[in-house]
Parts: C-alpha cells; sequence; structure tokens
C-alpha cells in the first residue's frame, strides 16, 4: 500500500469508514484492507469522530453518543 501523507480524504471516504466502524464488527485493520487506507488513517478518524470506545485491547463497542447524522460532519 503507498501512503500519500497530508491528502485530504474525500467526505465520501470518510463516511465510509465512519459507517463501518459503527455498523460492523470488522476490526480497525479489516477495514484499512478493504478501503486500501492504512490503520492510522482509521484510527484516526474513529478518534476524531469517538464513533468506538476501546475498553481493551481486543473489545470495543459503539460510542452512545455516535449517531449517524454525524458523519462526515
Amino acid at each position: 500500500m503507498r501512503t500519500r501523507q497530508g491528502y485530504r480524504l474525500p467526505q465520501q471516504t470518510i463516511a465510509r469508514i465512519q459507517g463501518l466502524l459503527a455498523e460492523t464488527d470488522m476490526t480497525i485493520g479489516e477495514i484499512a484492507e478493504r478501503l486500501g487506507h492504512s490503520k492510522a488513517v482509521v484510527s484516526s478518524i474513529n478518534r476524531k469522530f469517538e464513533i468506538r470506545n476501546y475498553t481493551g485491547r481486543s473489545y470495543w463497542r459503539v460510542s452512545e453518543n455516535w449517531t449517524l447524522e454525524e458523519r462526515a460532519s
């Protein structure tokens, strides 16, 4: 995978990552591989929008504050 530092992701890509984080049981690595981005990109979006709360190394849950209307806002 070739990364492009400083590249701004299209809103559609951000919304797709948000949806996969909120609506699937896929790991961050699986989402990154599926969409052709690094795990760091997916993790950054997760942190920014506070979608998944990790309660341990392997366990997470979707944040109670997360709603689909917040996508890419």
